[in-house]
């Protein structure tokens, strides 16, 4: 015989739950969320259920459904009670205090925001609308200009001594380029001219960077040498809207110079523009496949191979990145990135000088890696409450200040930190400012936390002084690049500015007043002769000199 059914006699039949109207109507599940299913709940509509005869399933599955819809019921209610009716217009409060992060806003918009300031500068936060103003004493050069500039370009000596400069000043800090094959292109080019092709479009770029390129310390911003930079960069830009449509190695190097051409210039949006276009160039490249390939057959055939690529691809993304963060572009988050290969791998047979440049490229690619991981440690570690959330981290500074020191110990002699300041070339002067970024960064909640007045111990004061003194030495340290013209000049106007405003703000705190160190008044001055000396080339100059002005009358 047939064996009865398991439970017949014990349990009753019951109606089972399915799918409301309108997700029947719709022929999707329905998750039966109650009092309205989600999908109702999100669009609004009226959530009816049907309850329909299961009878199909034997009475032991429907006291499981039973025993399943009363668990549900209890969390519901669980969860119901961790909120309490509010005295405004009946909003629910969160009975447990939600978990803290800390802010890592270092932008200058965010410190014209603090509290401290009042709301002085609501109209001074649009840094894109900024930067769209055109100072009235720049650089601009006619069409009839760029094609003279074509027609009587510079003889095969002076292109080369154009290449050279863009070599050992330019070049030096982004290493992407063989040497070799540029001369030979740009002899061929002082041989038979000027076309339409990527070749000359790149040895237009070089020769505008080259006309602005000087040693560290002294400027080339000359009108004359201005104008025929821009004479030249205009020419390489009638170019390169051939190359895009294509992808490759040459093409990324063409967007990205002109990227870090227009940083000389002191325009980042456009900047920005073409280290996107570099990098969108650099999405066809399968130089991790092609490494592999090395090392199982020892053959590569590309032209360039997977250092140019790899190295190509660093630039470009780190280039992209640290001007999109500070740009604030409301479309594009700058956490949802994820690392390309550990490092670029250098040229093999380069000589000491290429070795160098190296040795800087890759030290700068580390600090950046130390100065995001431990960014995304800080700002994604939740904290309790507040005083926990510093007492945590007043825990794990020695651990960042031992991680920078590490950093710092590990630099190969050519690059050694250690050294006096005095005799620093531009690499070591950039690599202090990106170890300067590291230290305002770990000491930035507690700066914040000082001057405004949102918490204050003994950790919080000590931590927030070293910031102060960050901000002071950061100024010191640039001191002498401040009328330096590179890729790097408007970042440097940033940094310096906000360092000077967080000085301001504390003068103006009752609370950090007192841990302002000696010289700050100093550092200001010296920010705002800075600004002034670029203010007629970039319009975000002005405006922050204007607030320093008035800040530094009213303290």
């Amino acid at each position: 015989r047939r064996p009865a059914p398991r439970g017949t006699a014990a349990y009753p039949r019951k109606r089972a739950n399915t799918a409301c109207q309108v997700c029947r109507a719709r022929r999707t599940k329905c998750d039966n969320k109650k009092p309205s299913c989600s999908f109702c709940e999100q669009v609004g509509a009226k959530c009816i259920s049907s309850a329909v005869d299961l009878s199909a399933f034997d009475p032991a599955s429907l006291k499981i459904l039973e025993r399943l819809d009363q668990l549900e019921e209890r969390l519901l209610a669980q969860q119901q009670q961790q909120f309490q009716p509010s005295d405004h217009a009946g909003d629910p409060i969160p009975s447990q205090p939600e978990p803290q992060f800390h802010s890592l806003s270092t932008h200058i918009v965010d410190v014209l925001s603090w509290p401290v300031f009042e709301d002085q500068f609501k109209a001074h936060l649009d840094m894109k609308s900024l930067l769209r103003r055109v100072p009235p004493d720049s650089i601009v050069c006619s069409p009839a200009s760029d094609l003279y500039t074509i027609a009587n370009g510079p003889d095969s000596r002076s292109g080369m001594e154009l290449l050279d400069a863009f070599l050992q000043y330019v070049h030096v800090k982004n290493p992407i380029l063989d040497e070799g094959r540029i001369r030979q292109m740009v002899h061929r080019i002082n041989l038979e001219g000027f076309g339409w092709d990527p070749e000359s479009c790149l040895v237009l770029i070089i020769y505008a960077l080259g006309t602005i390129a000087s040693s560290f310390g002294e400027s080339s911003s000359t009108p004359a040498n201005l104008g025929r930079a821009t004479s030249y960069f205009n020419a390489s830009q009638k170019r390169i809207g051939t190359l895009l449509g294509n992808g490759g190695t040459l093409e990324a190097q063409c967007f990205f110079f002109s990227g870090v051409y227009l940083m000389s210039a002191l325009q980042p949006v456009p900047a920005w523009r073409h280290f996107v276009q570099a990098l969108a160039c650099c999405q066809e490249f399968e130089f991790a496949k092609q490494a592999l390939f090395i090392e199982s057959s020892g053959v590569f055939n590309s032209p360039g191979g997977p250092t140019a690529e790899e190295s190509v691809y660093w630039a470009c993304w780190k280039s992209e990145l640290e001007l999109r963060v500070l740009l604030q572009l409301p479309d594009f988050s700058a956490n949802d990135f994820a690392y390309p290969r550990l490092f670029p791998t250098p040229p093999a047979g380069s000589g000491n000088e290429e070795h160098r440049a190296w040795y800087y490229y890759l030290a700068e690619i580390a600090l950046r890696r130390l100065d995001t991981r431990v960014r995304s440690e800080i700002c994604h570690t939740p904290r309790p409450n507040n005083v926990q959330a510093f007492v945590e981290l007043s825990q794990a500074i020695p651990s960042y200040e031992d991680q920078i020191n590490s950093w710092m110990r590990s630099l190969p002699d050519a690059m050694n930190l250690q050294t006096p300041e005095a005799d620093d070339d531009v690499l070591k002067f950039i690599l202090r400012g990106h170890m300067m970024n590291f230290y305002e960064m770990i000491y930035w909640p507690f700066l914040d936390a000082v001057i405004n007045q949102r918490e204050c111990f003994v950790a919080v004061e000590a931590y927030g002084r070293k910031g102060l003194h960050c901000c002071i030495e950061r100024i010191r340290l640039n001191k002498p690049g401040f009328k330096h013209r590179h890729h790097g000049t408007w970042f440097m106007l940033q940094s310096c500015t906000r360092s000077a405003l967080v000085l301001l703000a504390a003068a103006r705190s009752p609370r950090a007043a007192g841990l302002n160190p000696d010289g700050g008044r100093e550092a200001v001055i010296d920010v705002m002769e800075m600004l002034r000396f670029w203010e007629h080339e970039v319009g975000d100059a002005g405006d922050r000199l204007r607030i320093l002005e008035s800040l530094f009358e009213s303290v």
